[in-house]
């Protein structure tokens, strides 16, 4: 272990204090504030700033003066390792836009996958968030460097059906072997505090019916969640409709998907009949706002969701469809978009959005001692600078407002991830950010020209 490391192991082992101009508890806000944490970072204390001479002796005291704390932000969905597709077919329906990344996913090497899964951990920490659940391709390779770069996360490898390979450049597995992994990699990391196995059936109108039952049996047996998604476009329903005489969740529900613990993303075209099912069931929504918007699949019922007590959390979904894993951008837009649509400004408030994206997240994704500042959770929270103009004038009093309609990624400069301090004063202590950009950019410019070769000669 380097001096730098040793350094940095010492100040993890210590009491932590962080005291900042406001922060975000699930009681208000708090100004000024302080928070505390212990060696295992588990949260002490939190609330008014206390003398000094009643804190831990050894207490590494980190005083942010121009910044506010909030948790750390759940990102409900997403599919990590597409961050080298961004900007793929911006301008297409979904169906196109569809074939259009398919095409590019079928030329993906294993070093593609994990330098775009690490791209995404880097822009995830340095705009606050701290935990996502994600489907696409895994292995314990991927999952370890989720794990050193001190994220939480849950993890769905990705499957289609029994005899199909998803991800055929990266893996010659098939649904089966997909299947059969997931639960191996499950046992695993079955004790651990950062990580959350999931199956990953892709959607109804990708699996065939009688592999969603397999799963869902398997999942009720072993205790492993399931991650799908179900109803993000008009012609997805149609095309189920079709097929099964049913809407999507009507059709998961009768092949038994629901028994399990469910998380579905999207979701914008439920019938209330659907809704009911999802709050009867006690299944999670991850709520996509721009890439929905994006792809123009729709607008999706969050007051309905709301009013039927569903279990929630907020996605980006790939960047290949939203460009971008700015959880901010998703809060503002979550709150906003149905007060136009529904011409009624109060229908969403920017603080149970915020709650959504924090306490409710995590607790949608399986991390309940997480998403909130208060004792006895882990310390998952986030500082974010409150000097700039987008923030001047600043009132500890507005602090709900500035979070949920003007603070961005880029005002994240620090995070703690279960007290370890990952990103400190704007830059990463457990990735290398330059060198994974650098990558990056060299797997992308390949791709582009396997996709578009030059003409001969």
């Amino acid at each position: 272990m380097s001096e730098t490391e040793n350094t940095r192991a010492a100040a993890a082992a210590q009491p932590t204090v962080l005291r900042a101009d406001a922060m975000l508890t699930p009681a208000g806000a708090v100004a000024p504030a302080e928070l505390a944490f212990d060696a295992s970072g588990r949260i002490t204390y939190a609330g008014s700033p206390r003398p000094d001479a009643e804190l831990p002796a050894d207490a590494a005291v980190h005083e942010l003066g121009g910044h506010v704390l909030m948790p750390g932000l759940v990102n409900g969905h997403t599919h990590s390792a597409m961050t080298l597709l961004r900007g793929v077919s911006d301008d297409e329906g979904f169906m196109p836009w569809l074939a259009a990344v398919q095409g590019l996913e079928q030329r993906l090497t294993p070093a593609d996958v994990a330098t775009g899964l690490e791209l995404a951990l880097v822009e995830m920490i340095e705009t606050g968030t701290t935990a996502f659940a994600d489907m696409y391709h895994w292995d314990a390779g991927l999952i370890e460097l989720v794990r050193g770069a001190g994220m939480r996360a849950l993890i769905a490898p990705a499957s289609f059906a029994p005899d199909t390979v998803g991800f055929p450049g990266v893996s010659p597995a098939n649904g089966a072997a997909v299947t059969e992994l997931t639960e191996e990699l499950a046992g695993r990391y079955a004790e651990d505090p950062q990580i959350r196995i999931a199956y990953g059936p892709h959607a109804p109108y990708t699996c065939p019916p009688e592999f969603l039952s397999e799963l869902a049996e398997r999942a009720v047996e072993r205790g492993i969640p399931i991650h799908t998604h179900v109803s993000e476009s008009a012609a997805e329903v149609a095309q189920i409709q079709e097929r099964y005489g049913a809407t999507p969740a009507e059709h998961l529900d009768r092949v038994g998907l629901f028994r399990a613990e469910v998380l579905a993303a999207h979701c914008v075209h439920l019938t209330p009949g659907e809704i009911e099912l999802f709050a009867r069931t006690g299944a999670a929504i991850s709520h996509n706002p721009v890439s929905n918007l994006k792809l123009g699949n729709g607008i999706a019922p969050l007051p309905e969701w709301q009013e039927a007590g569903i279990r929630l959390t907020l996605g980006t979904d790939s960047v290949a469809s939203n460009n971008t894993l700015d959880l901010f951008e998703e809060i503002k837009t979550a709150t906003i978009l149905h007060r136009g649509a529904r011409l009624d400004a109060a229908i969403v408030r920017a603080s149970d959005v915020l709650d959504i994206a924090t306490r409710r997240g995590a607790e949608a994704i399986g991390f309940p001692e997480t998403g909130a500042l208060e004792p006895g959770r882990f310390a998952d929270v986030i500082a974010l600078d409150v000097t700039g103009s987008s923030a001047t004038p600043f009132t500890p009093a507005a602090l709900v407002s500035h979070l949920g309609f003007a603070a961005t990624g880029a005002d994240v400069r620090h995070v703690f991830i279960g007290g370890r301090h990952v990103y400190a004063d704007g830059a990463h202590r457990t990735l290398d950010a330059a060198a994974i950009r650098a990558r990056a950019t060299e797997a992308r410019a390949r791709l582009a020209a396997l996709a578009d070769p030059a003409p001969a000669a």
